[in-house]
């Protein structure tokens, strides 16, 4: 990623040049101030030093290690949620007064993923998976959890989700639905998805 960054900071260099001809001695320059910068951002985050808040909330969230298996509404058992401030709320697309809590996940391909949940203390969470770049920018996002009241026909109850994630990152969804005058509940649906080299969620085939 830093070589890349590199690449693309000397090509534009080199247009903002306007086709003057510079020595090798004046693009090493450029290219040595670059690097430094680099380090010197490196060092500051070594020692809990950032410039931007919202780079500094998610490289301060705890690592929540996989496999991970549905807990329901019970986040508290599945690992350290942290409340997110205003301004990564925002950047999510979410109002500002939102309610939205996270944890860390392992990296997938190079990608920040983090697990959030949605909704005040009192009510079950709706829960999902995020994938963020290396700008802590929002990639895609997966729903894993959410329990709510429906009605299949003339059947009414509750719809969940159970969820399962296993170490590679492969997410298996399976929703449910529990009629009022039942004891238990029938499967509706089973999907899968796995985390693209891109960073998003792409649906796989289940074998039934």
């Amino acid at each position: 990623m830093k070589k890349l960054l590199l690449f693309l900071l000397l090509v534009l260099v080199l247009a903002s040049c306007g086709g003057k001809r510079k020595d090798v001695a004046y693009y090493e320059a450029k290219i040595d101030s670059i690097r430094k910068a680099e380090t010197v951002r490196d060092f500051k985050q070594q020692a809990g030093v950032y410039d931007d808040p919202v780079e500094q909330f998610f490289d301060t969230l705890q690592l929540r290690p996989l496999p991970i298996r549905s807990v329901g509404a019970n986040i508290g058992s599945l690992g350290h949620f942290v409340s997110a401030p205003p301004s990564v709320v925002s950047l999510l697309g979410y109002p500002v007064e939102t309610p939205l809590r996270m944890t860390l996940l392992p990296r997938s391909h190079g990608h920040r993923v983090v697990m959030l949940a949605e909704g005040p203390d009192s009510i079950p969470p709706i829960i999902s998976l995020l994938t963020l770049n290396a700008d802590c920018q929002p990639i895609d996002d997966l729903l894993i959890y959410e329990m709510k009241l429906a009605e299949r026909g003339d059947d009414f109850g509750m719809s969940y989700s159970d969820y399962f994630i296993t170490s590679k990152f492969e997410v298996t969804i399976v929703n449910s639905f529990l009629p009022n005058n039942a004891k238990f509940p029938y499967v509706e649906s089973t999907r899968r998805y796995t985390i693209s080299k891109e960073g998003y969620f792409e649906e796989q085939i289940v074998d039934l």
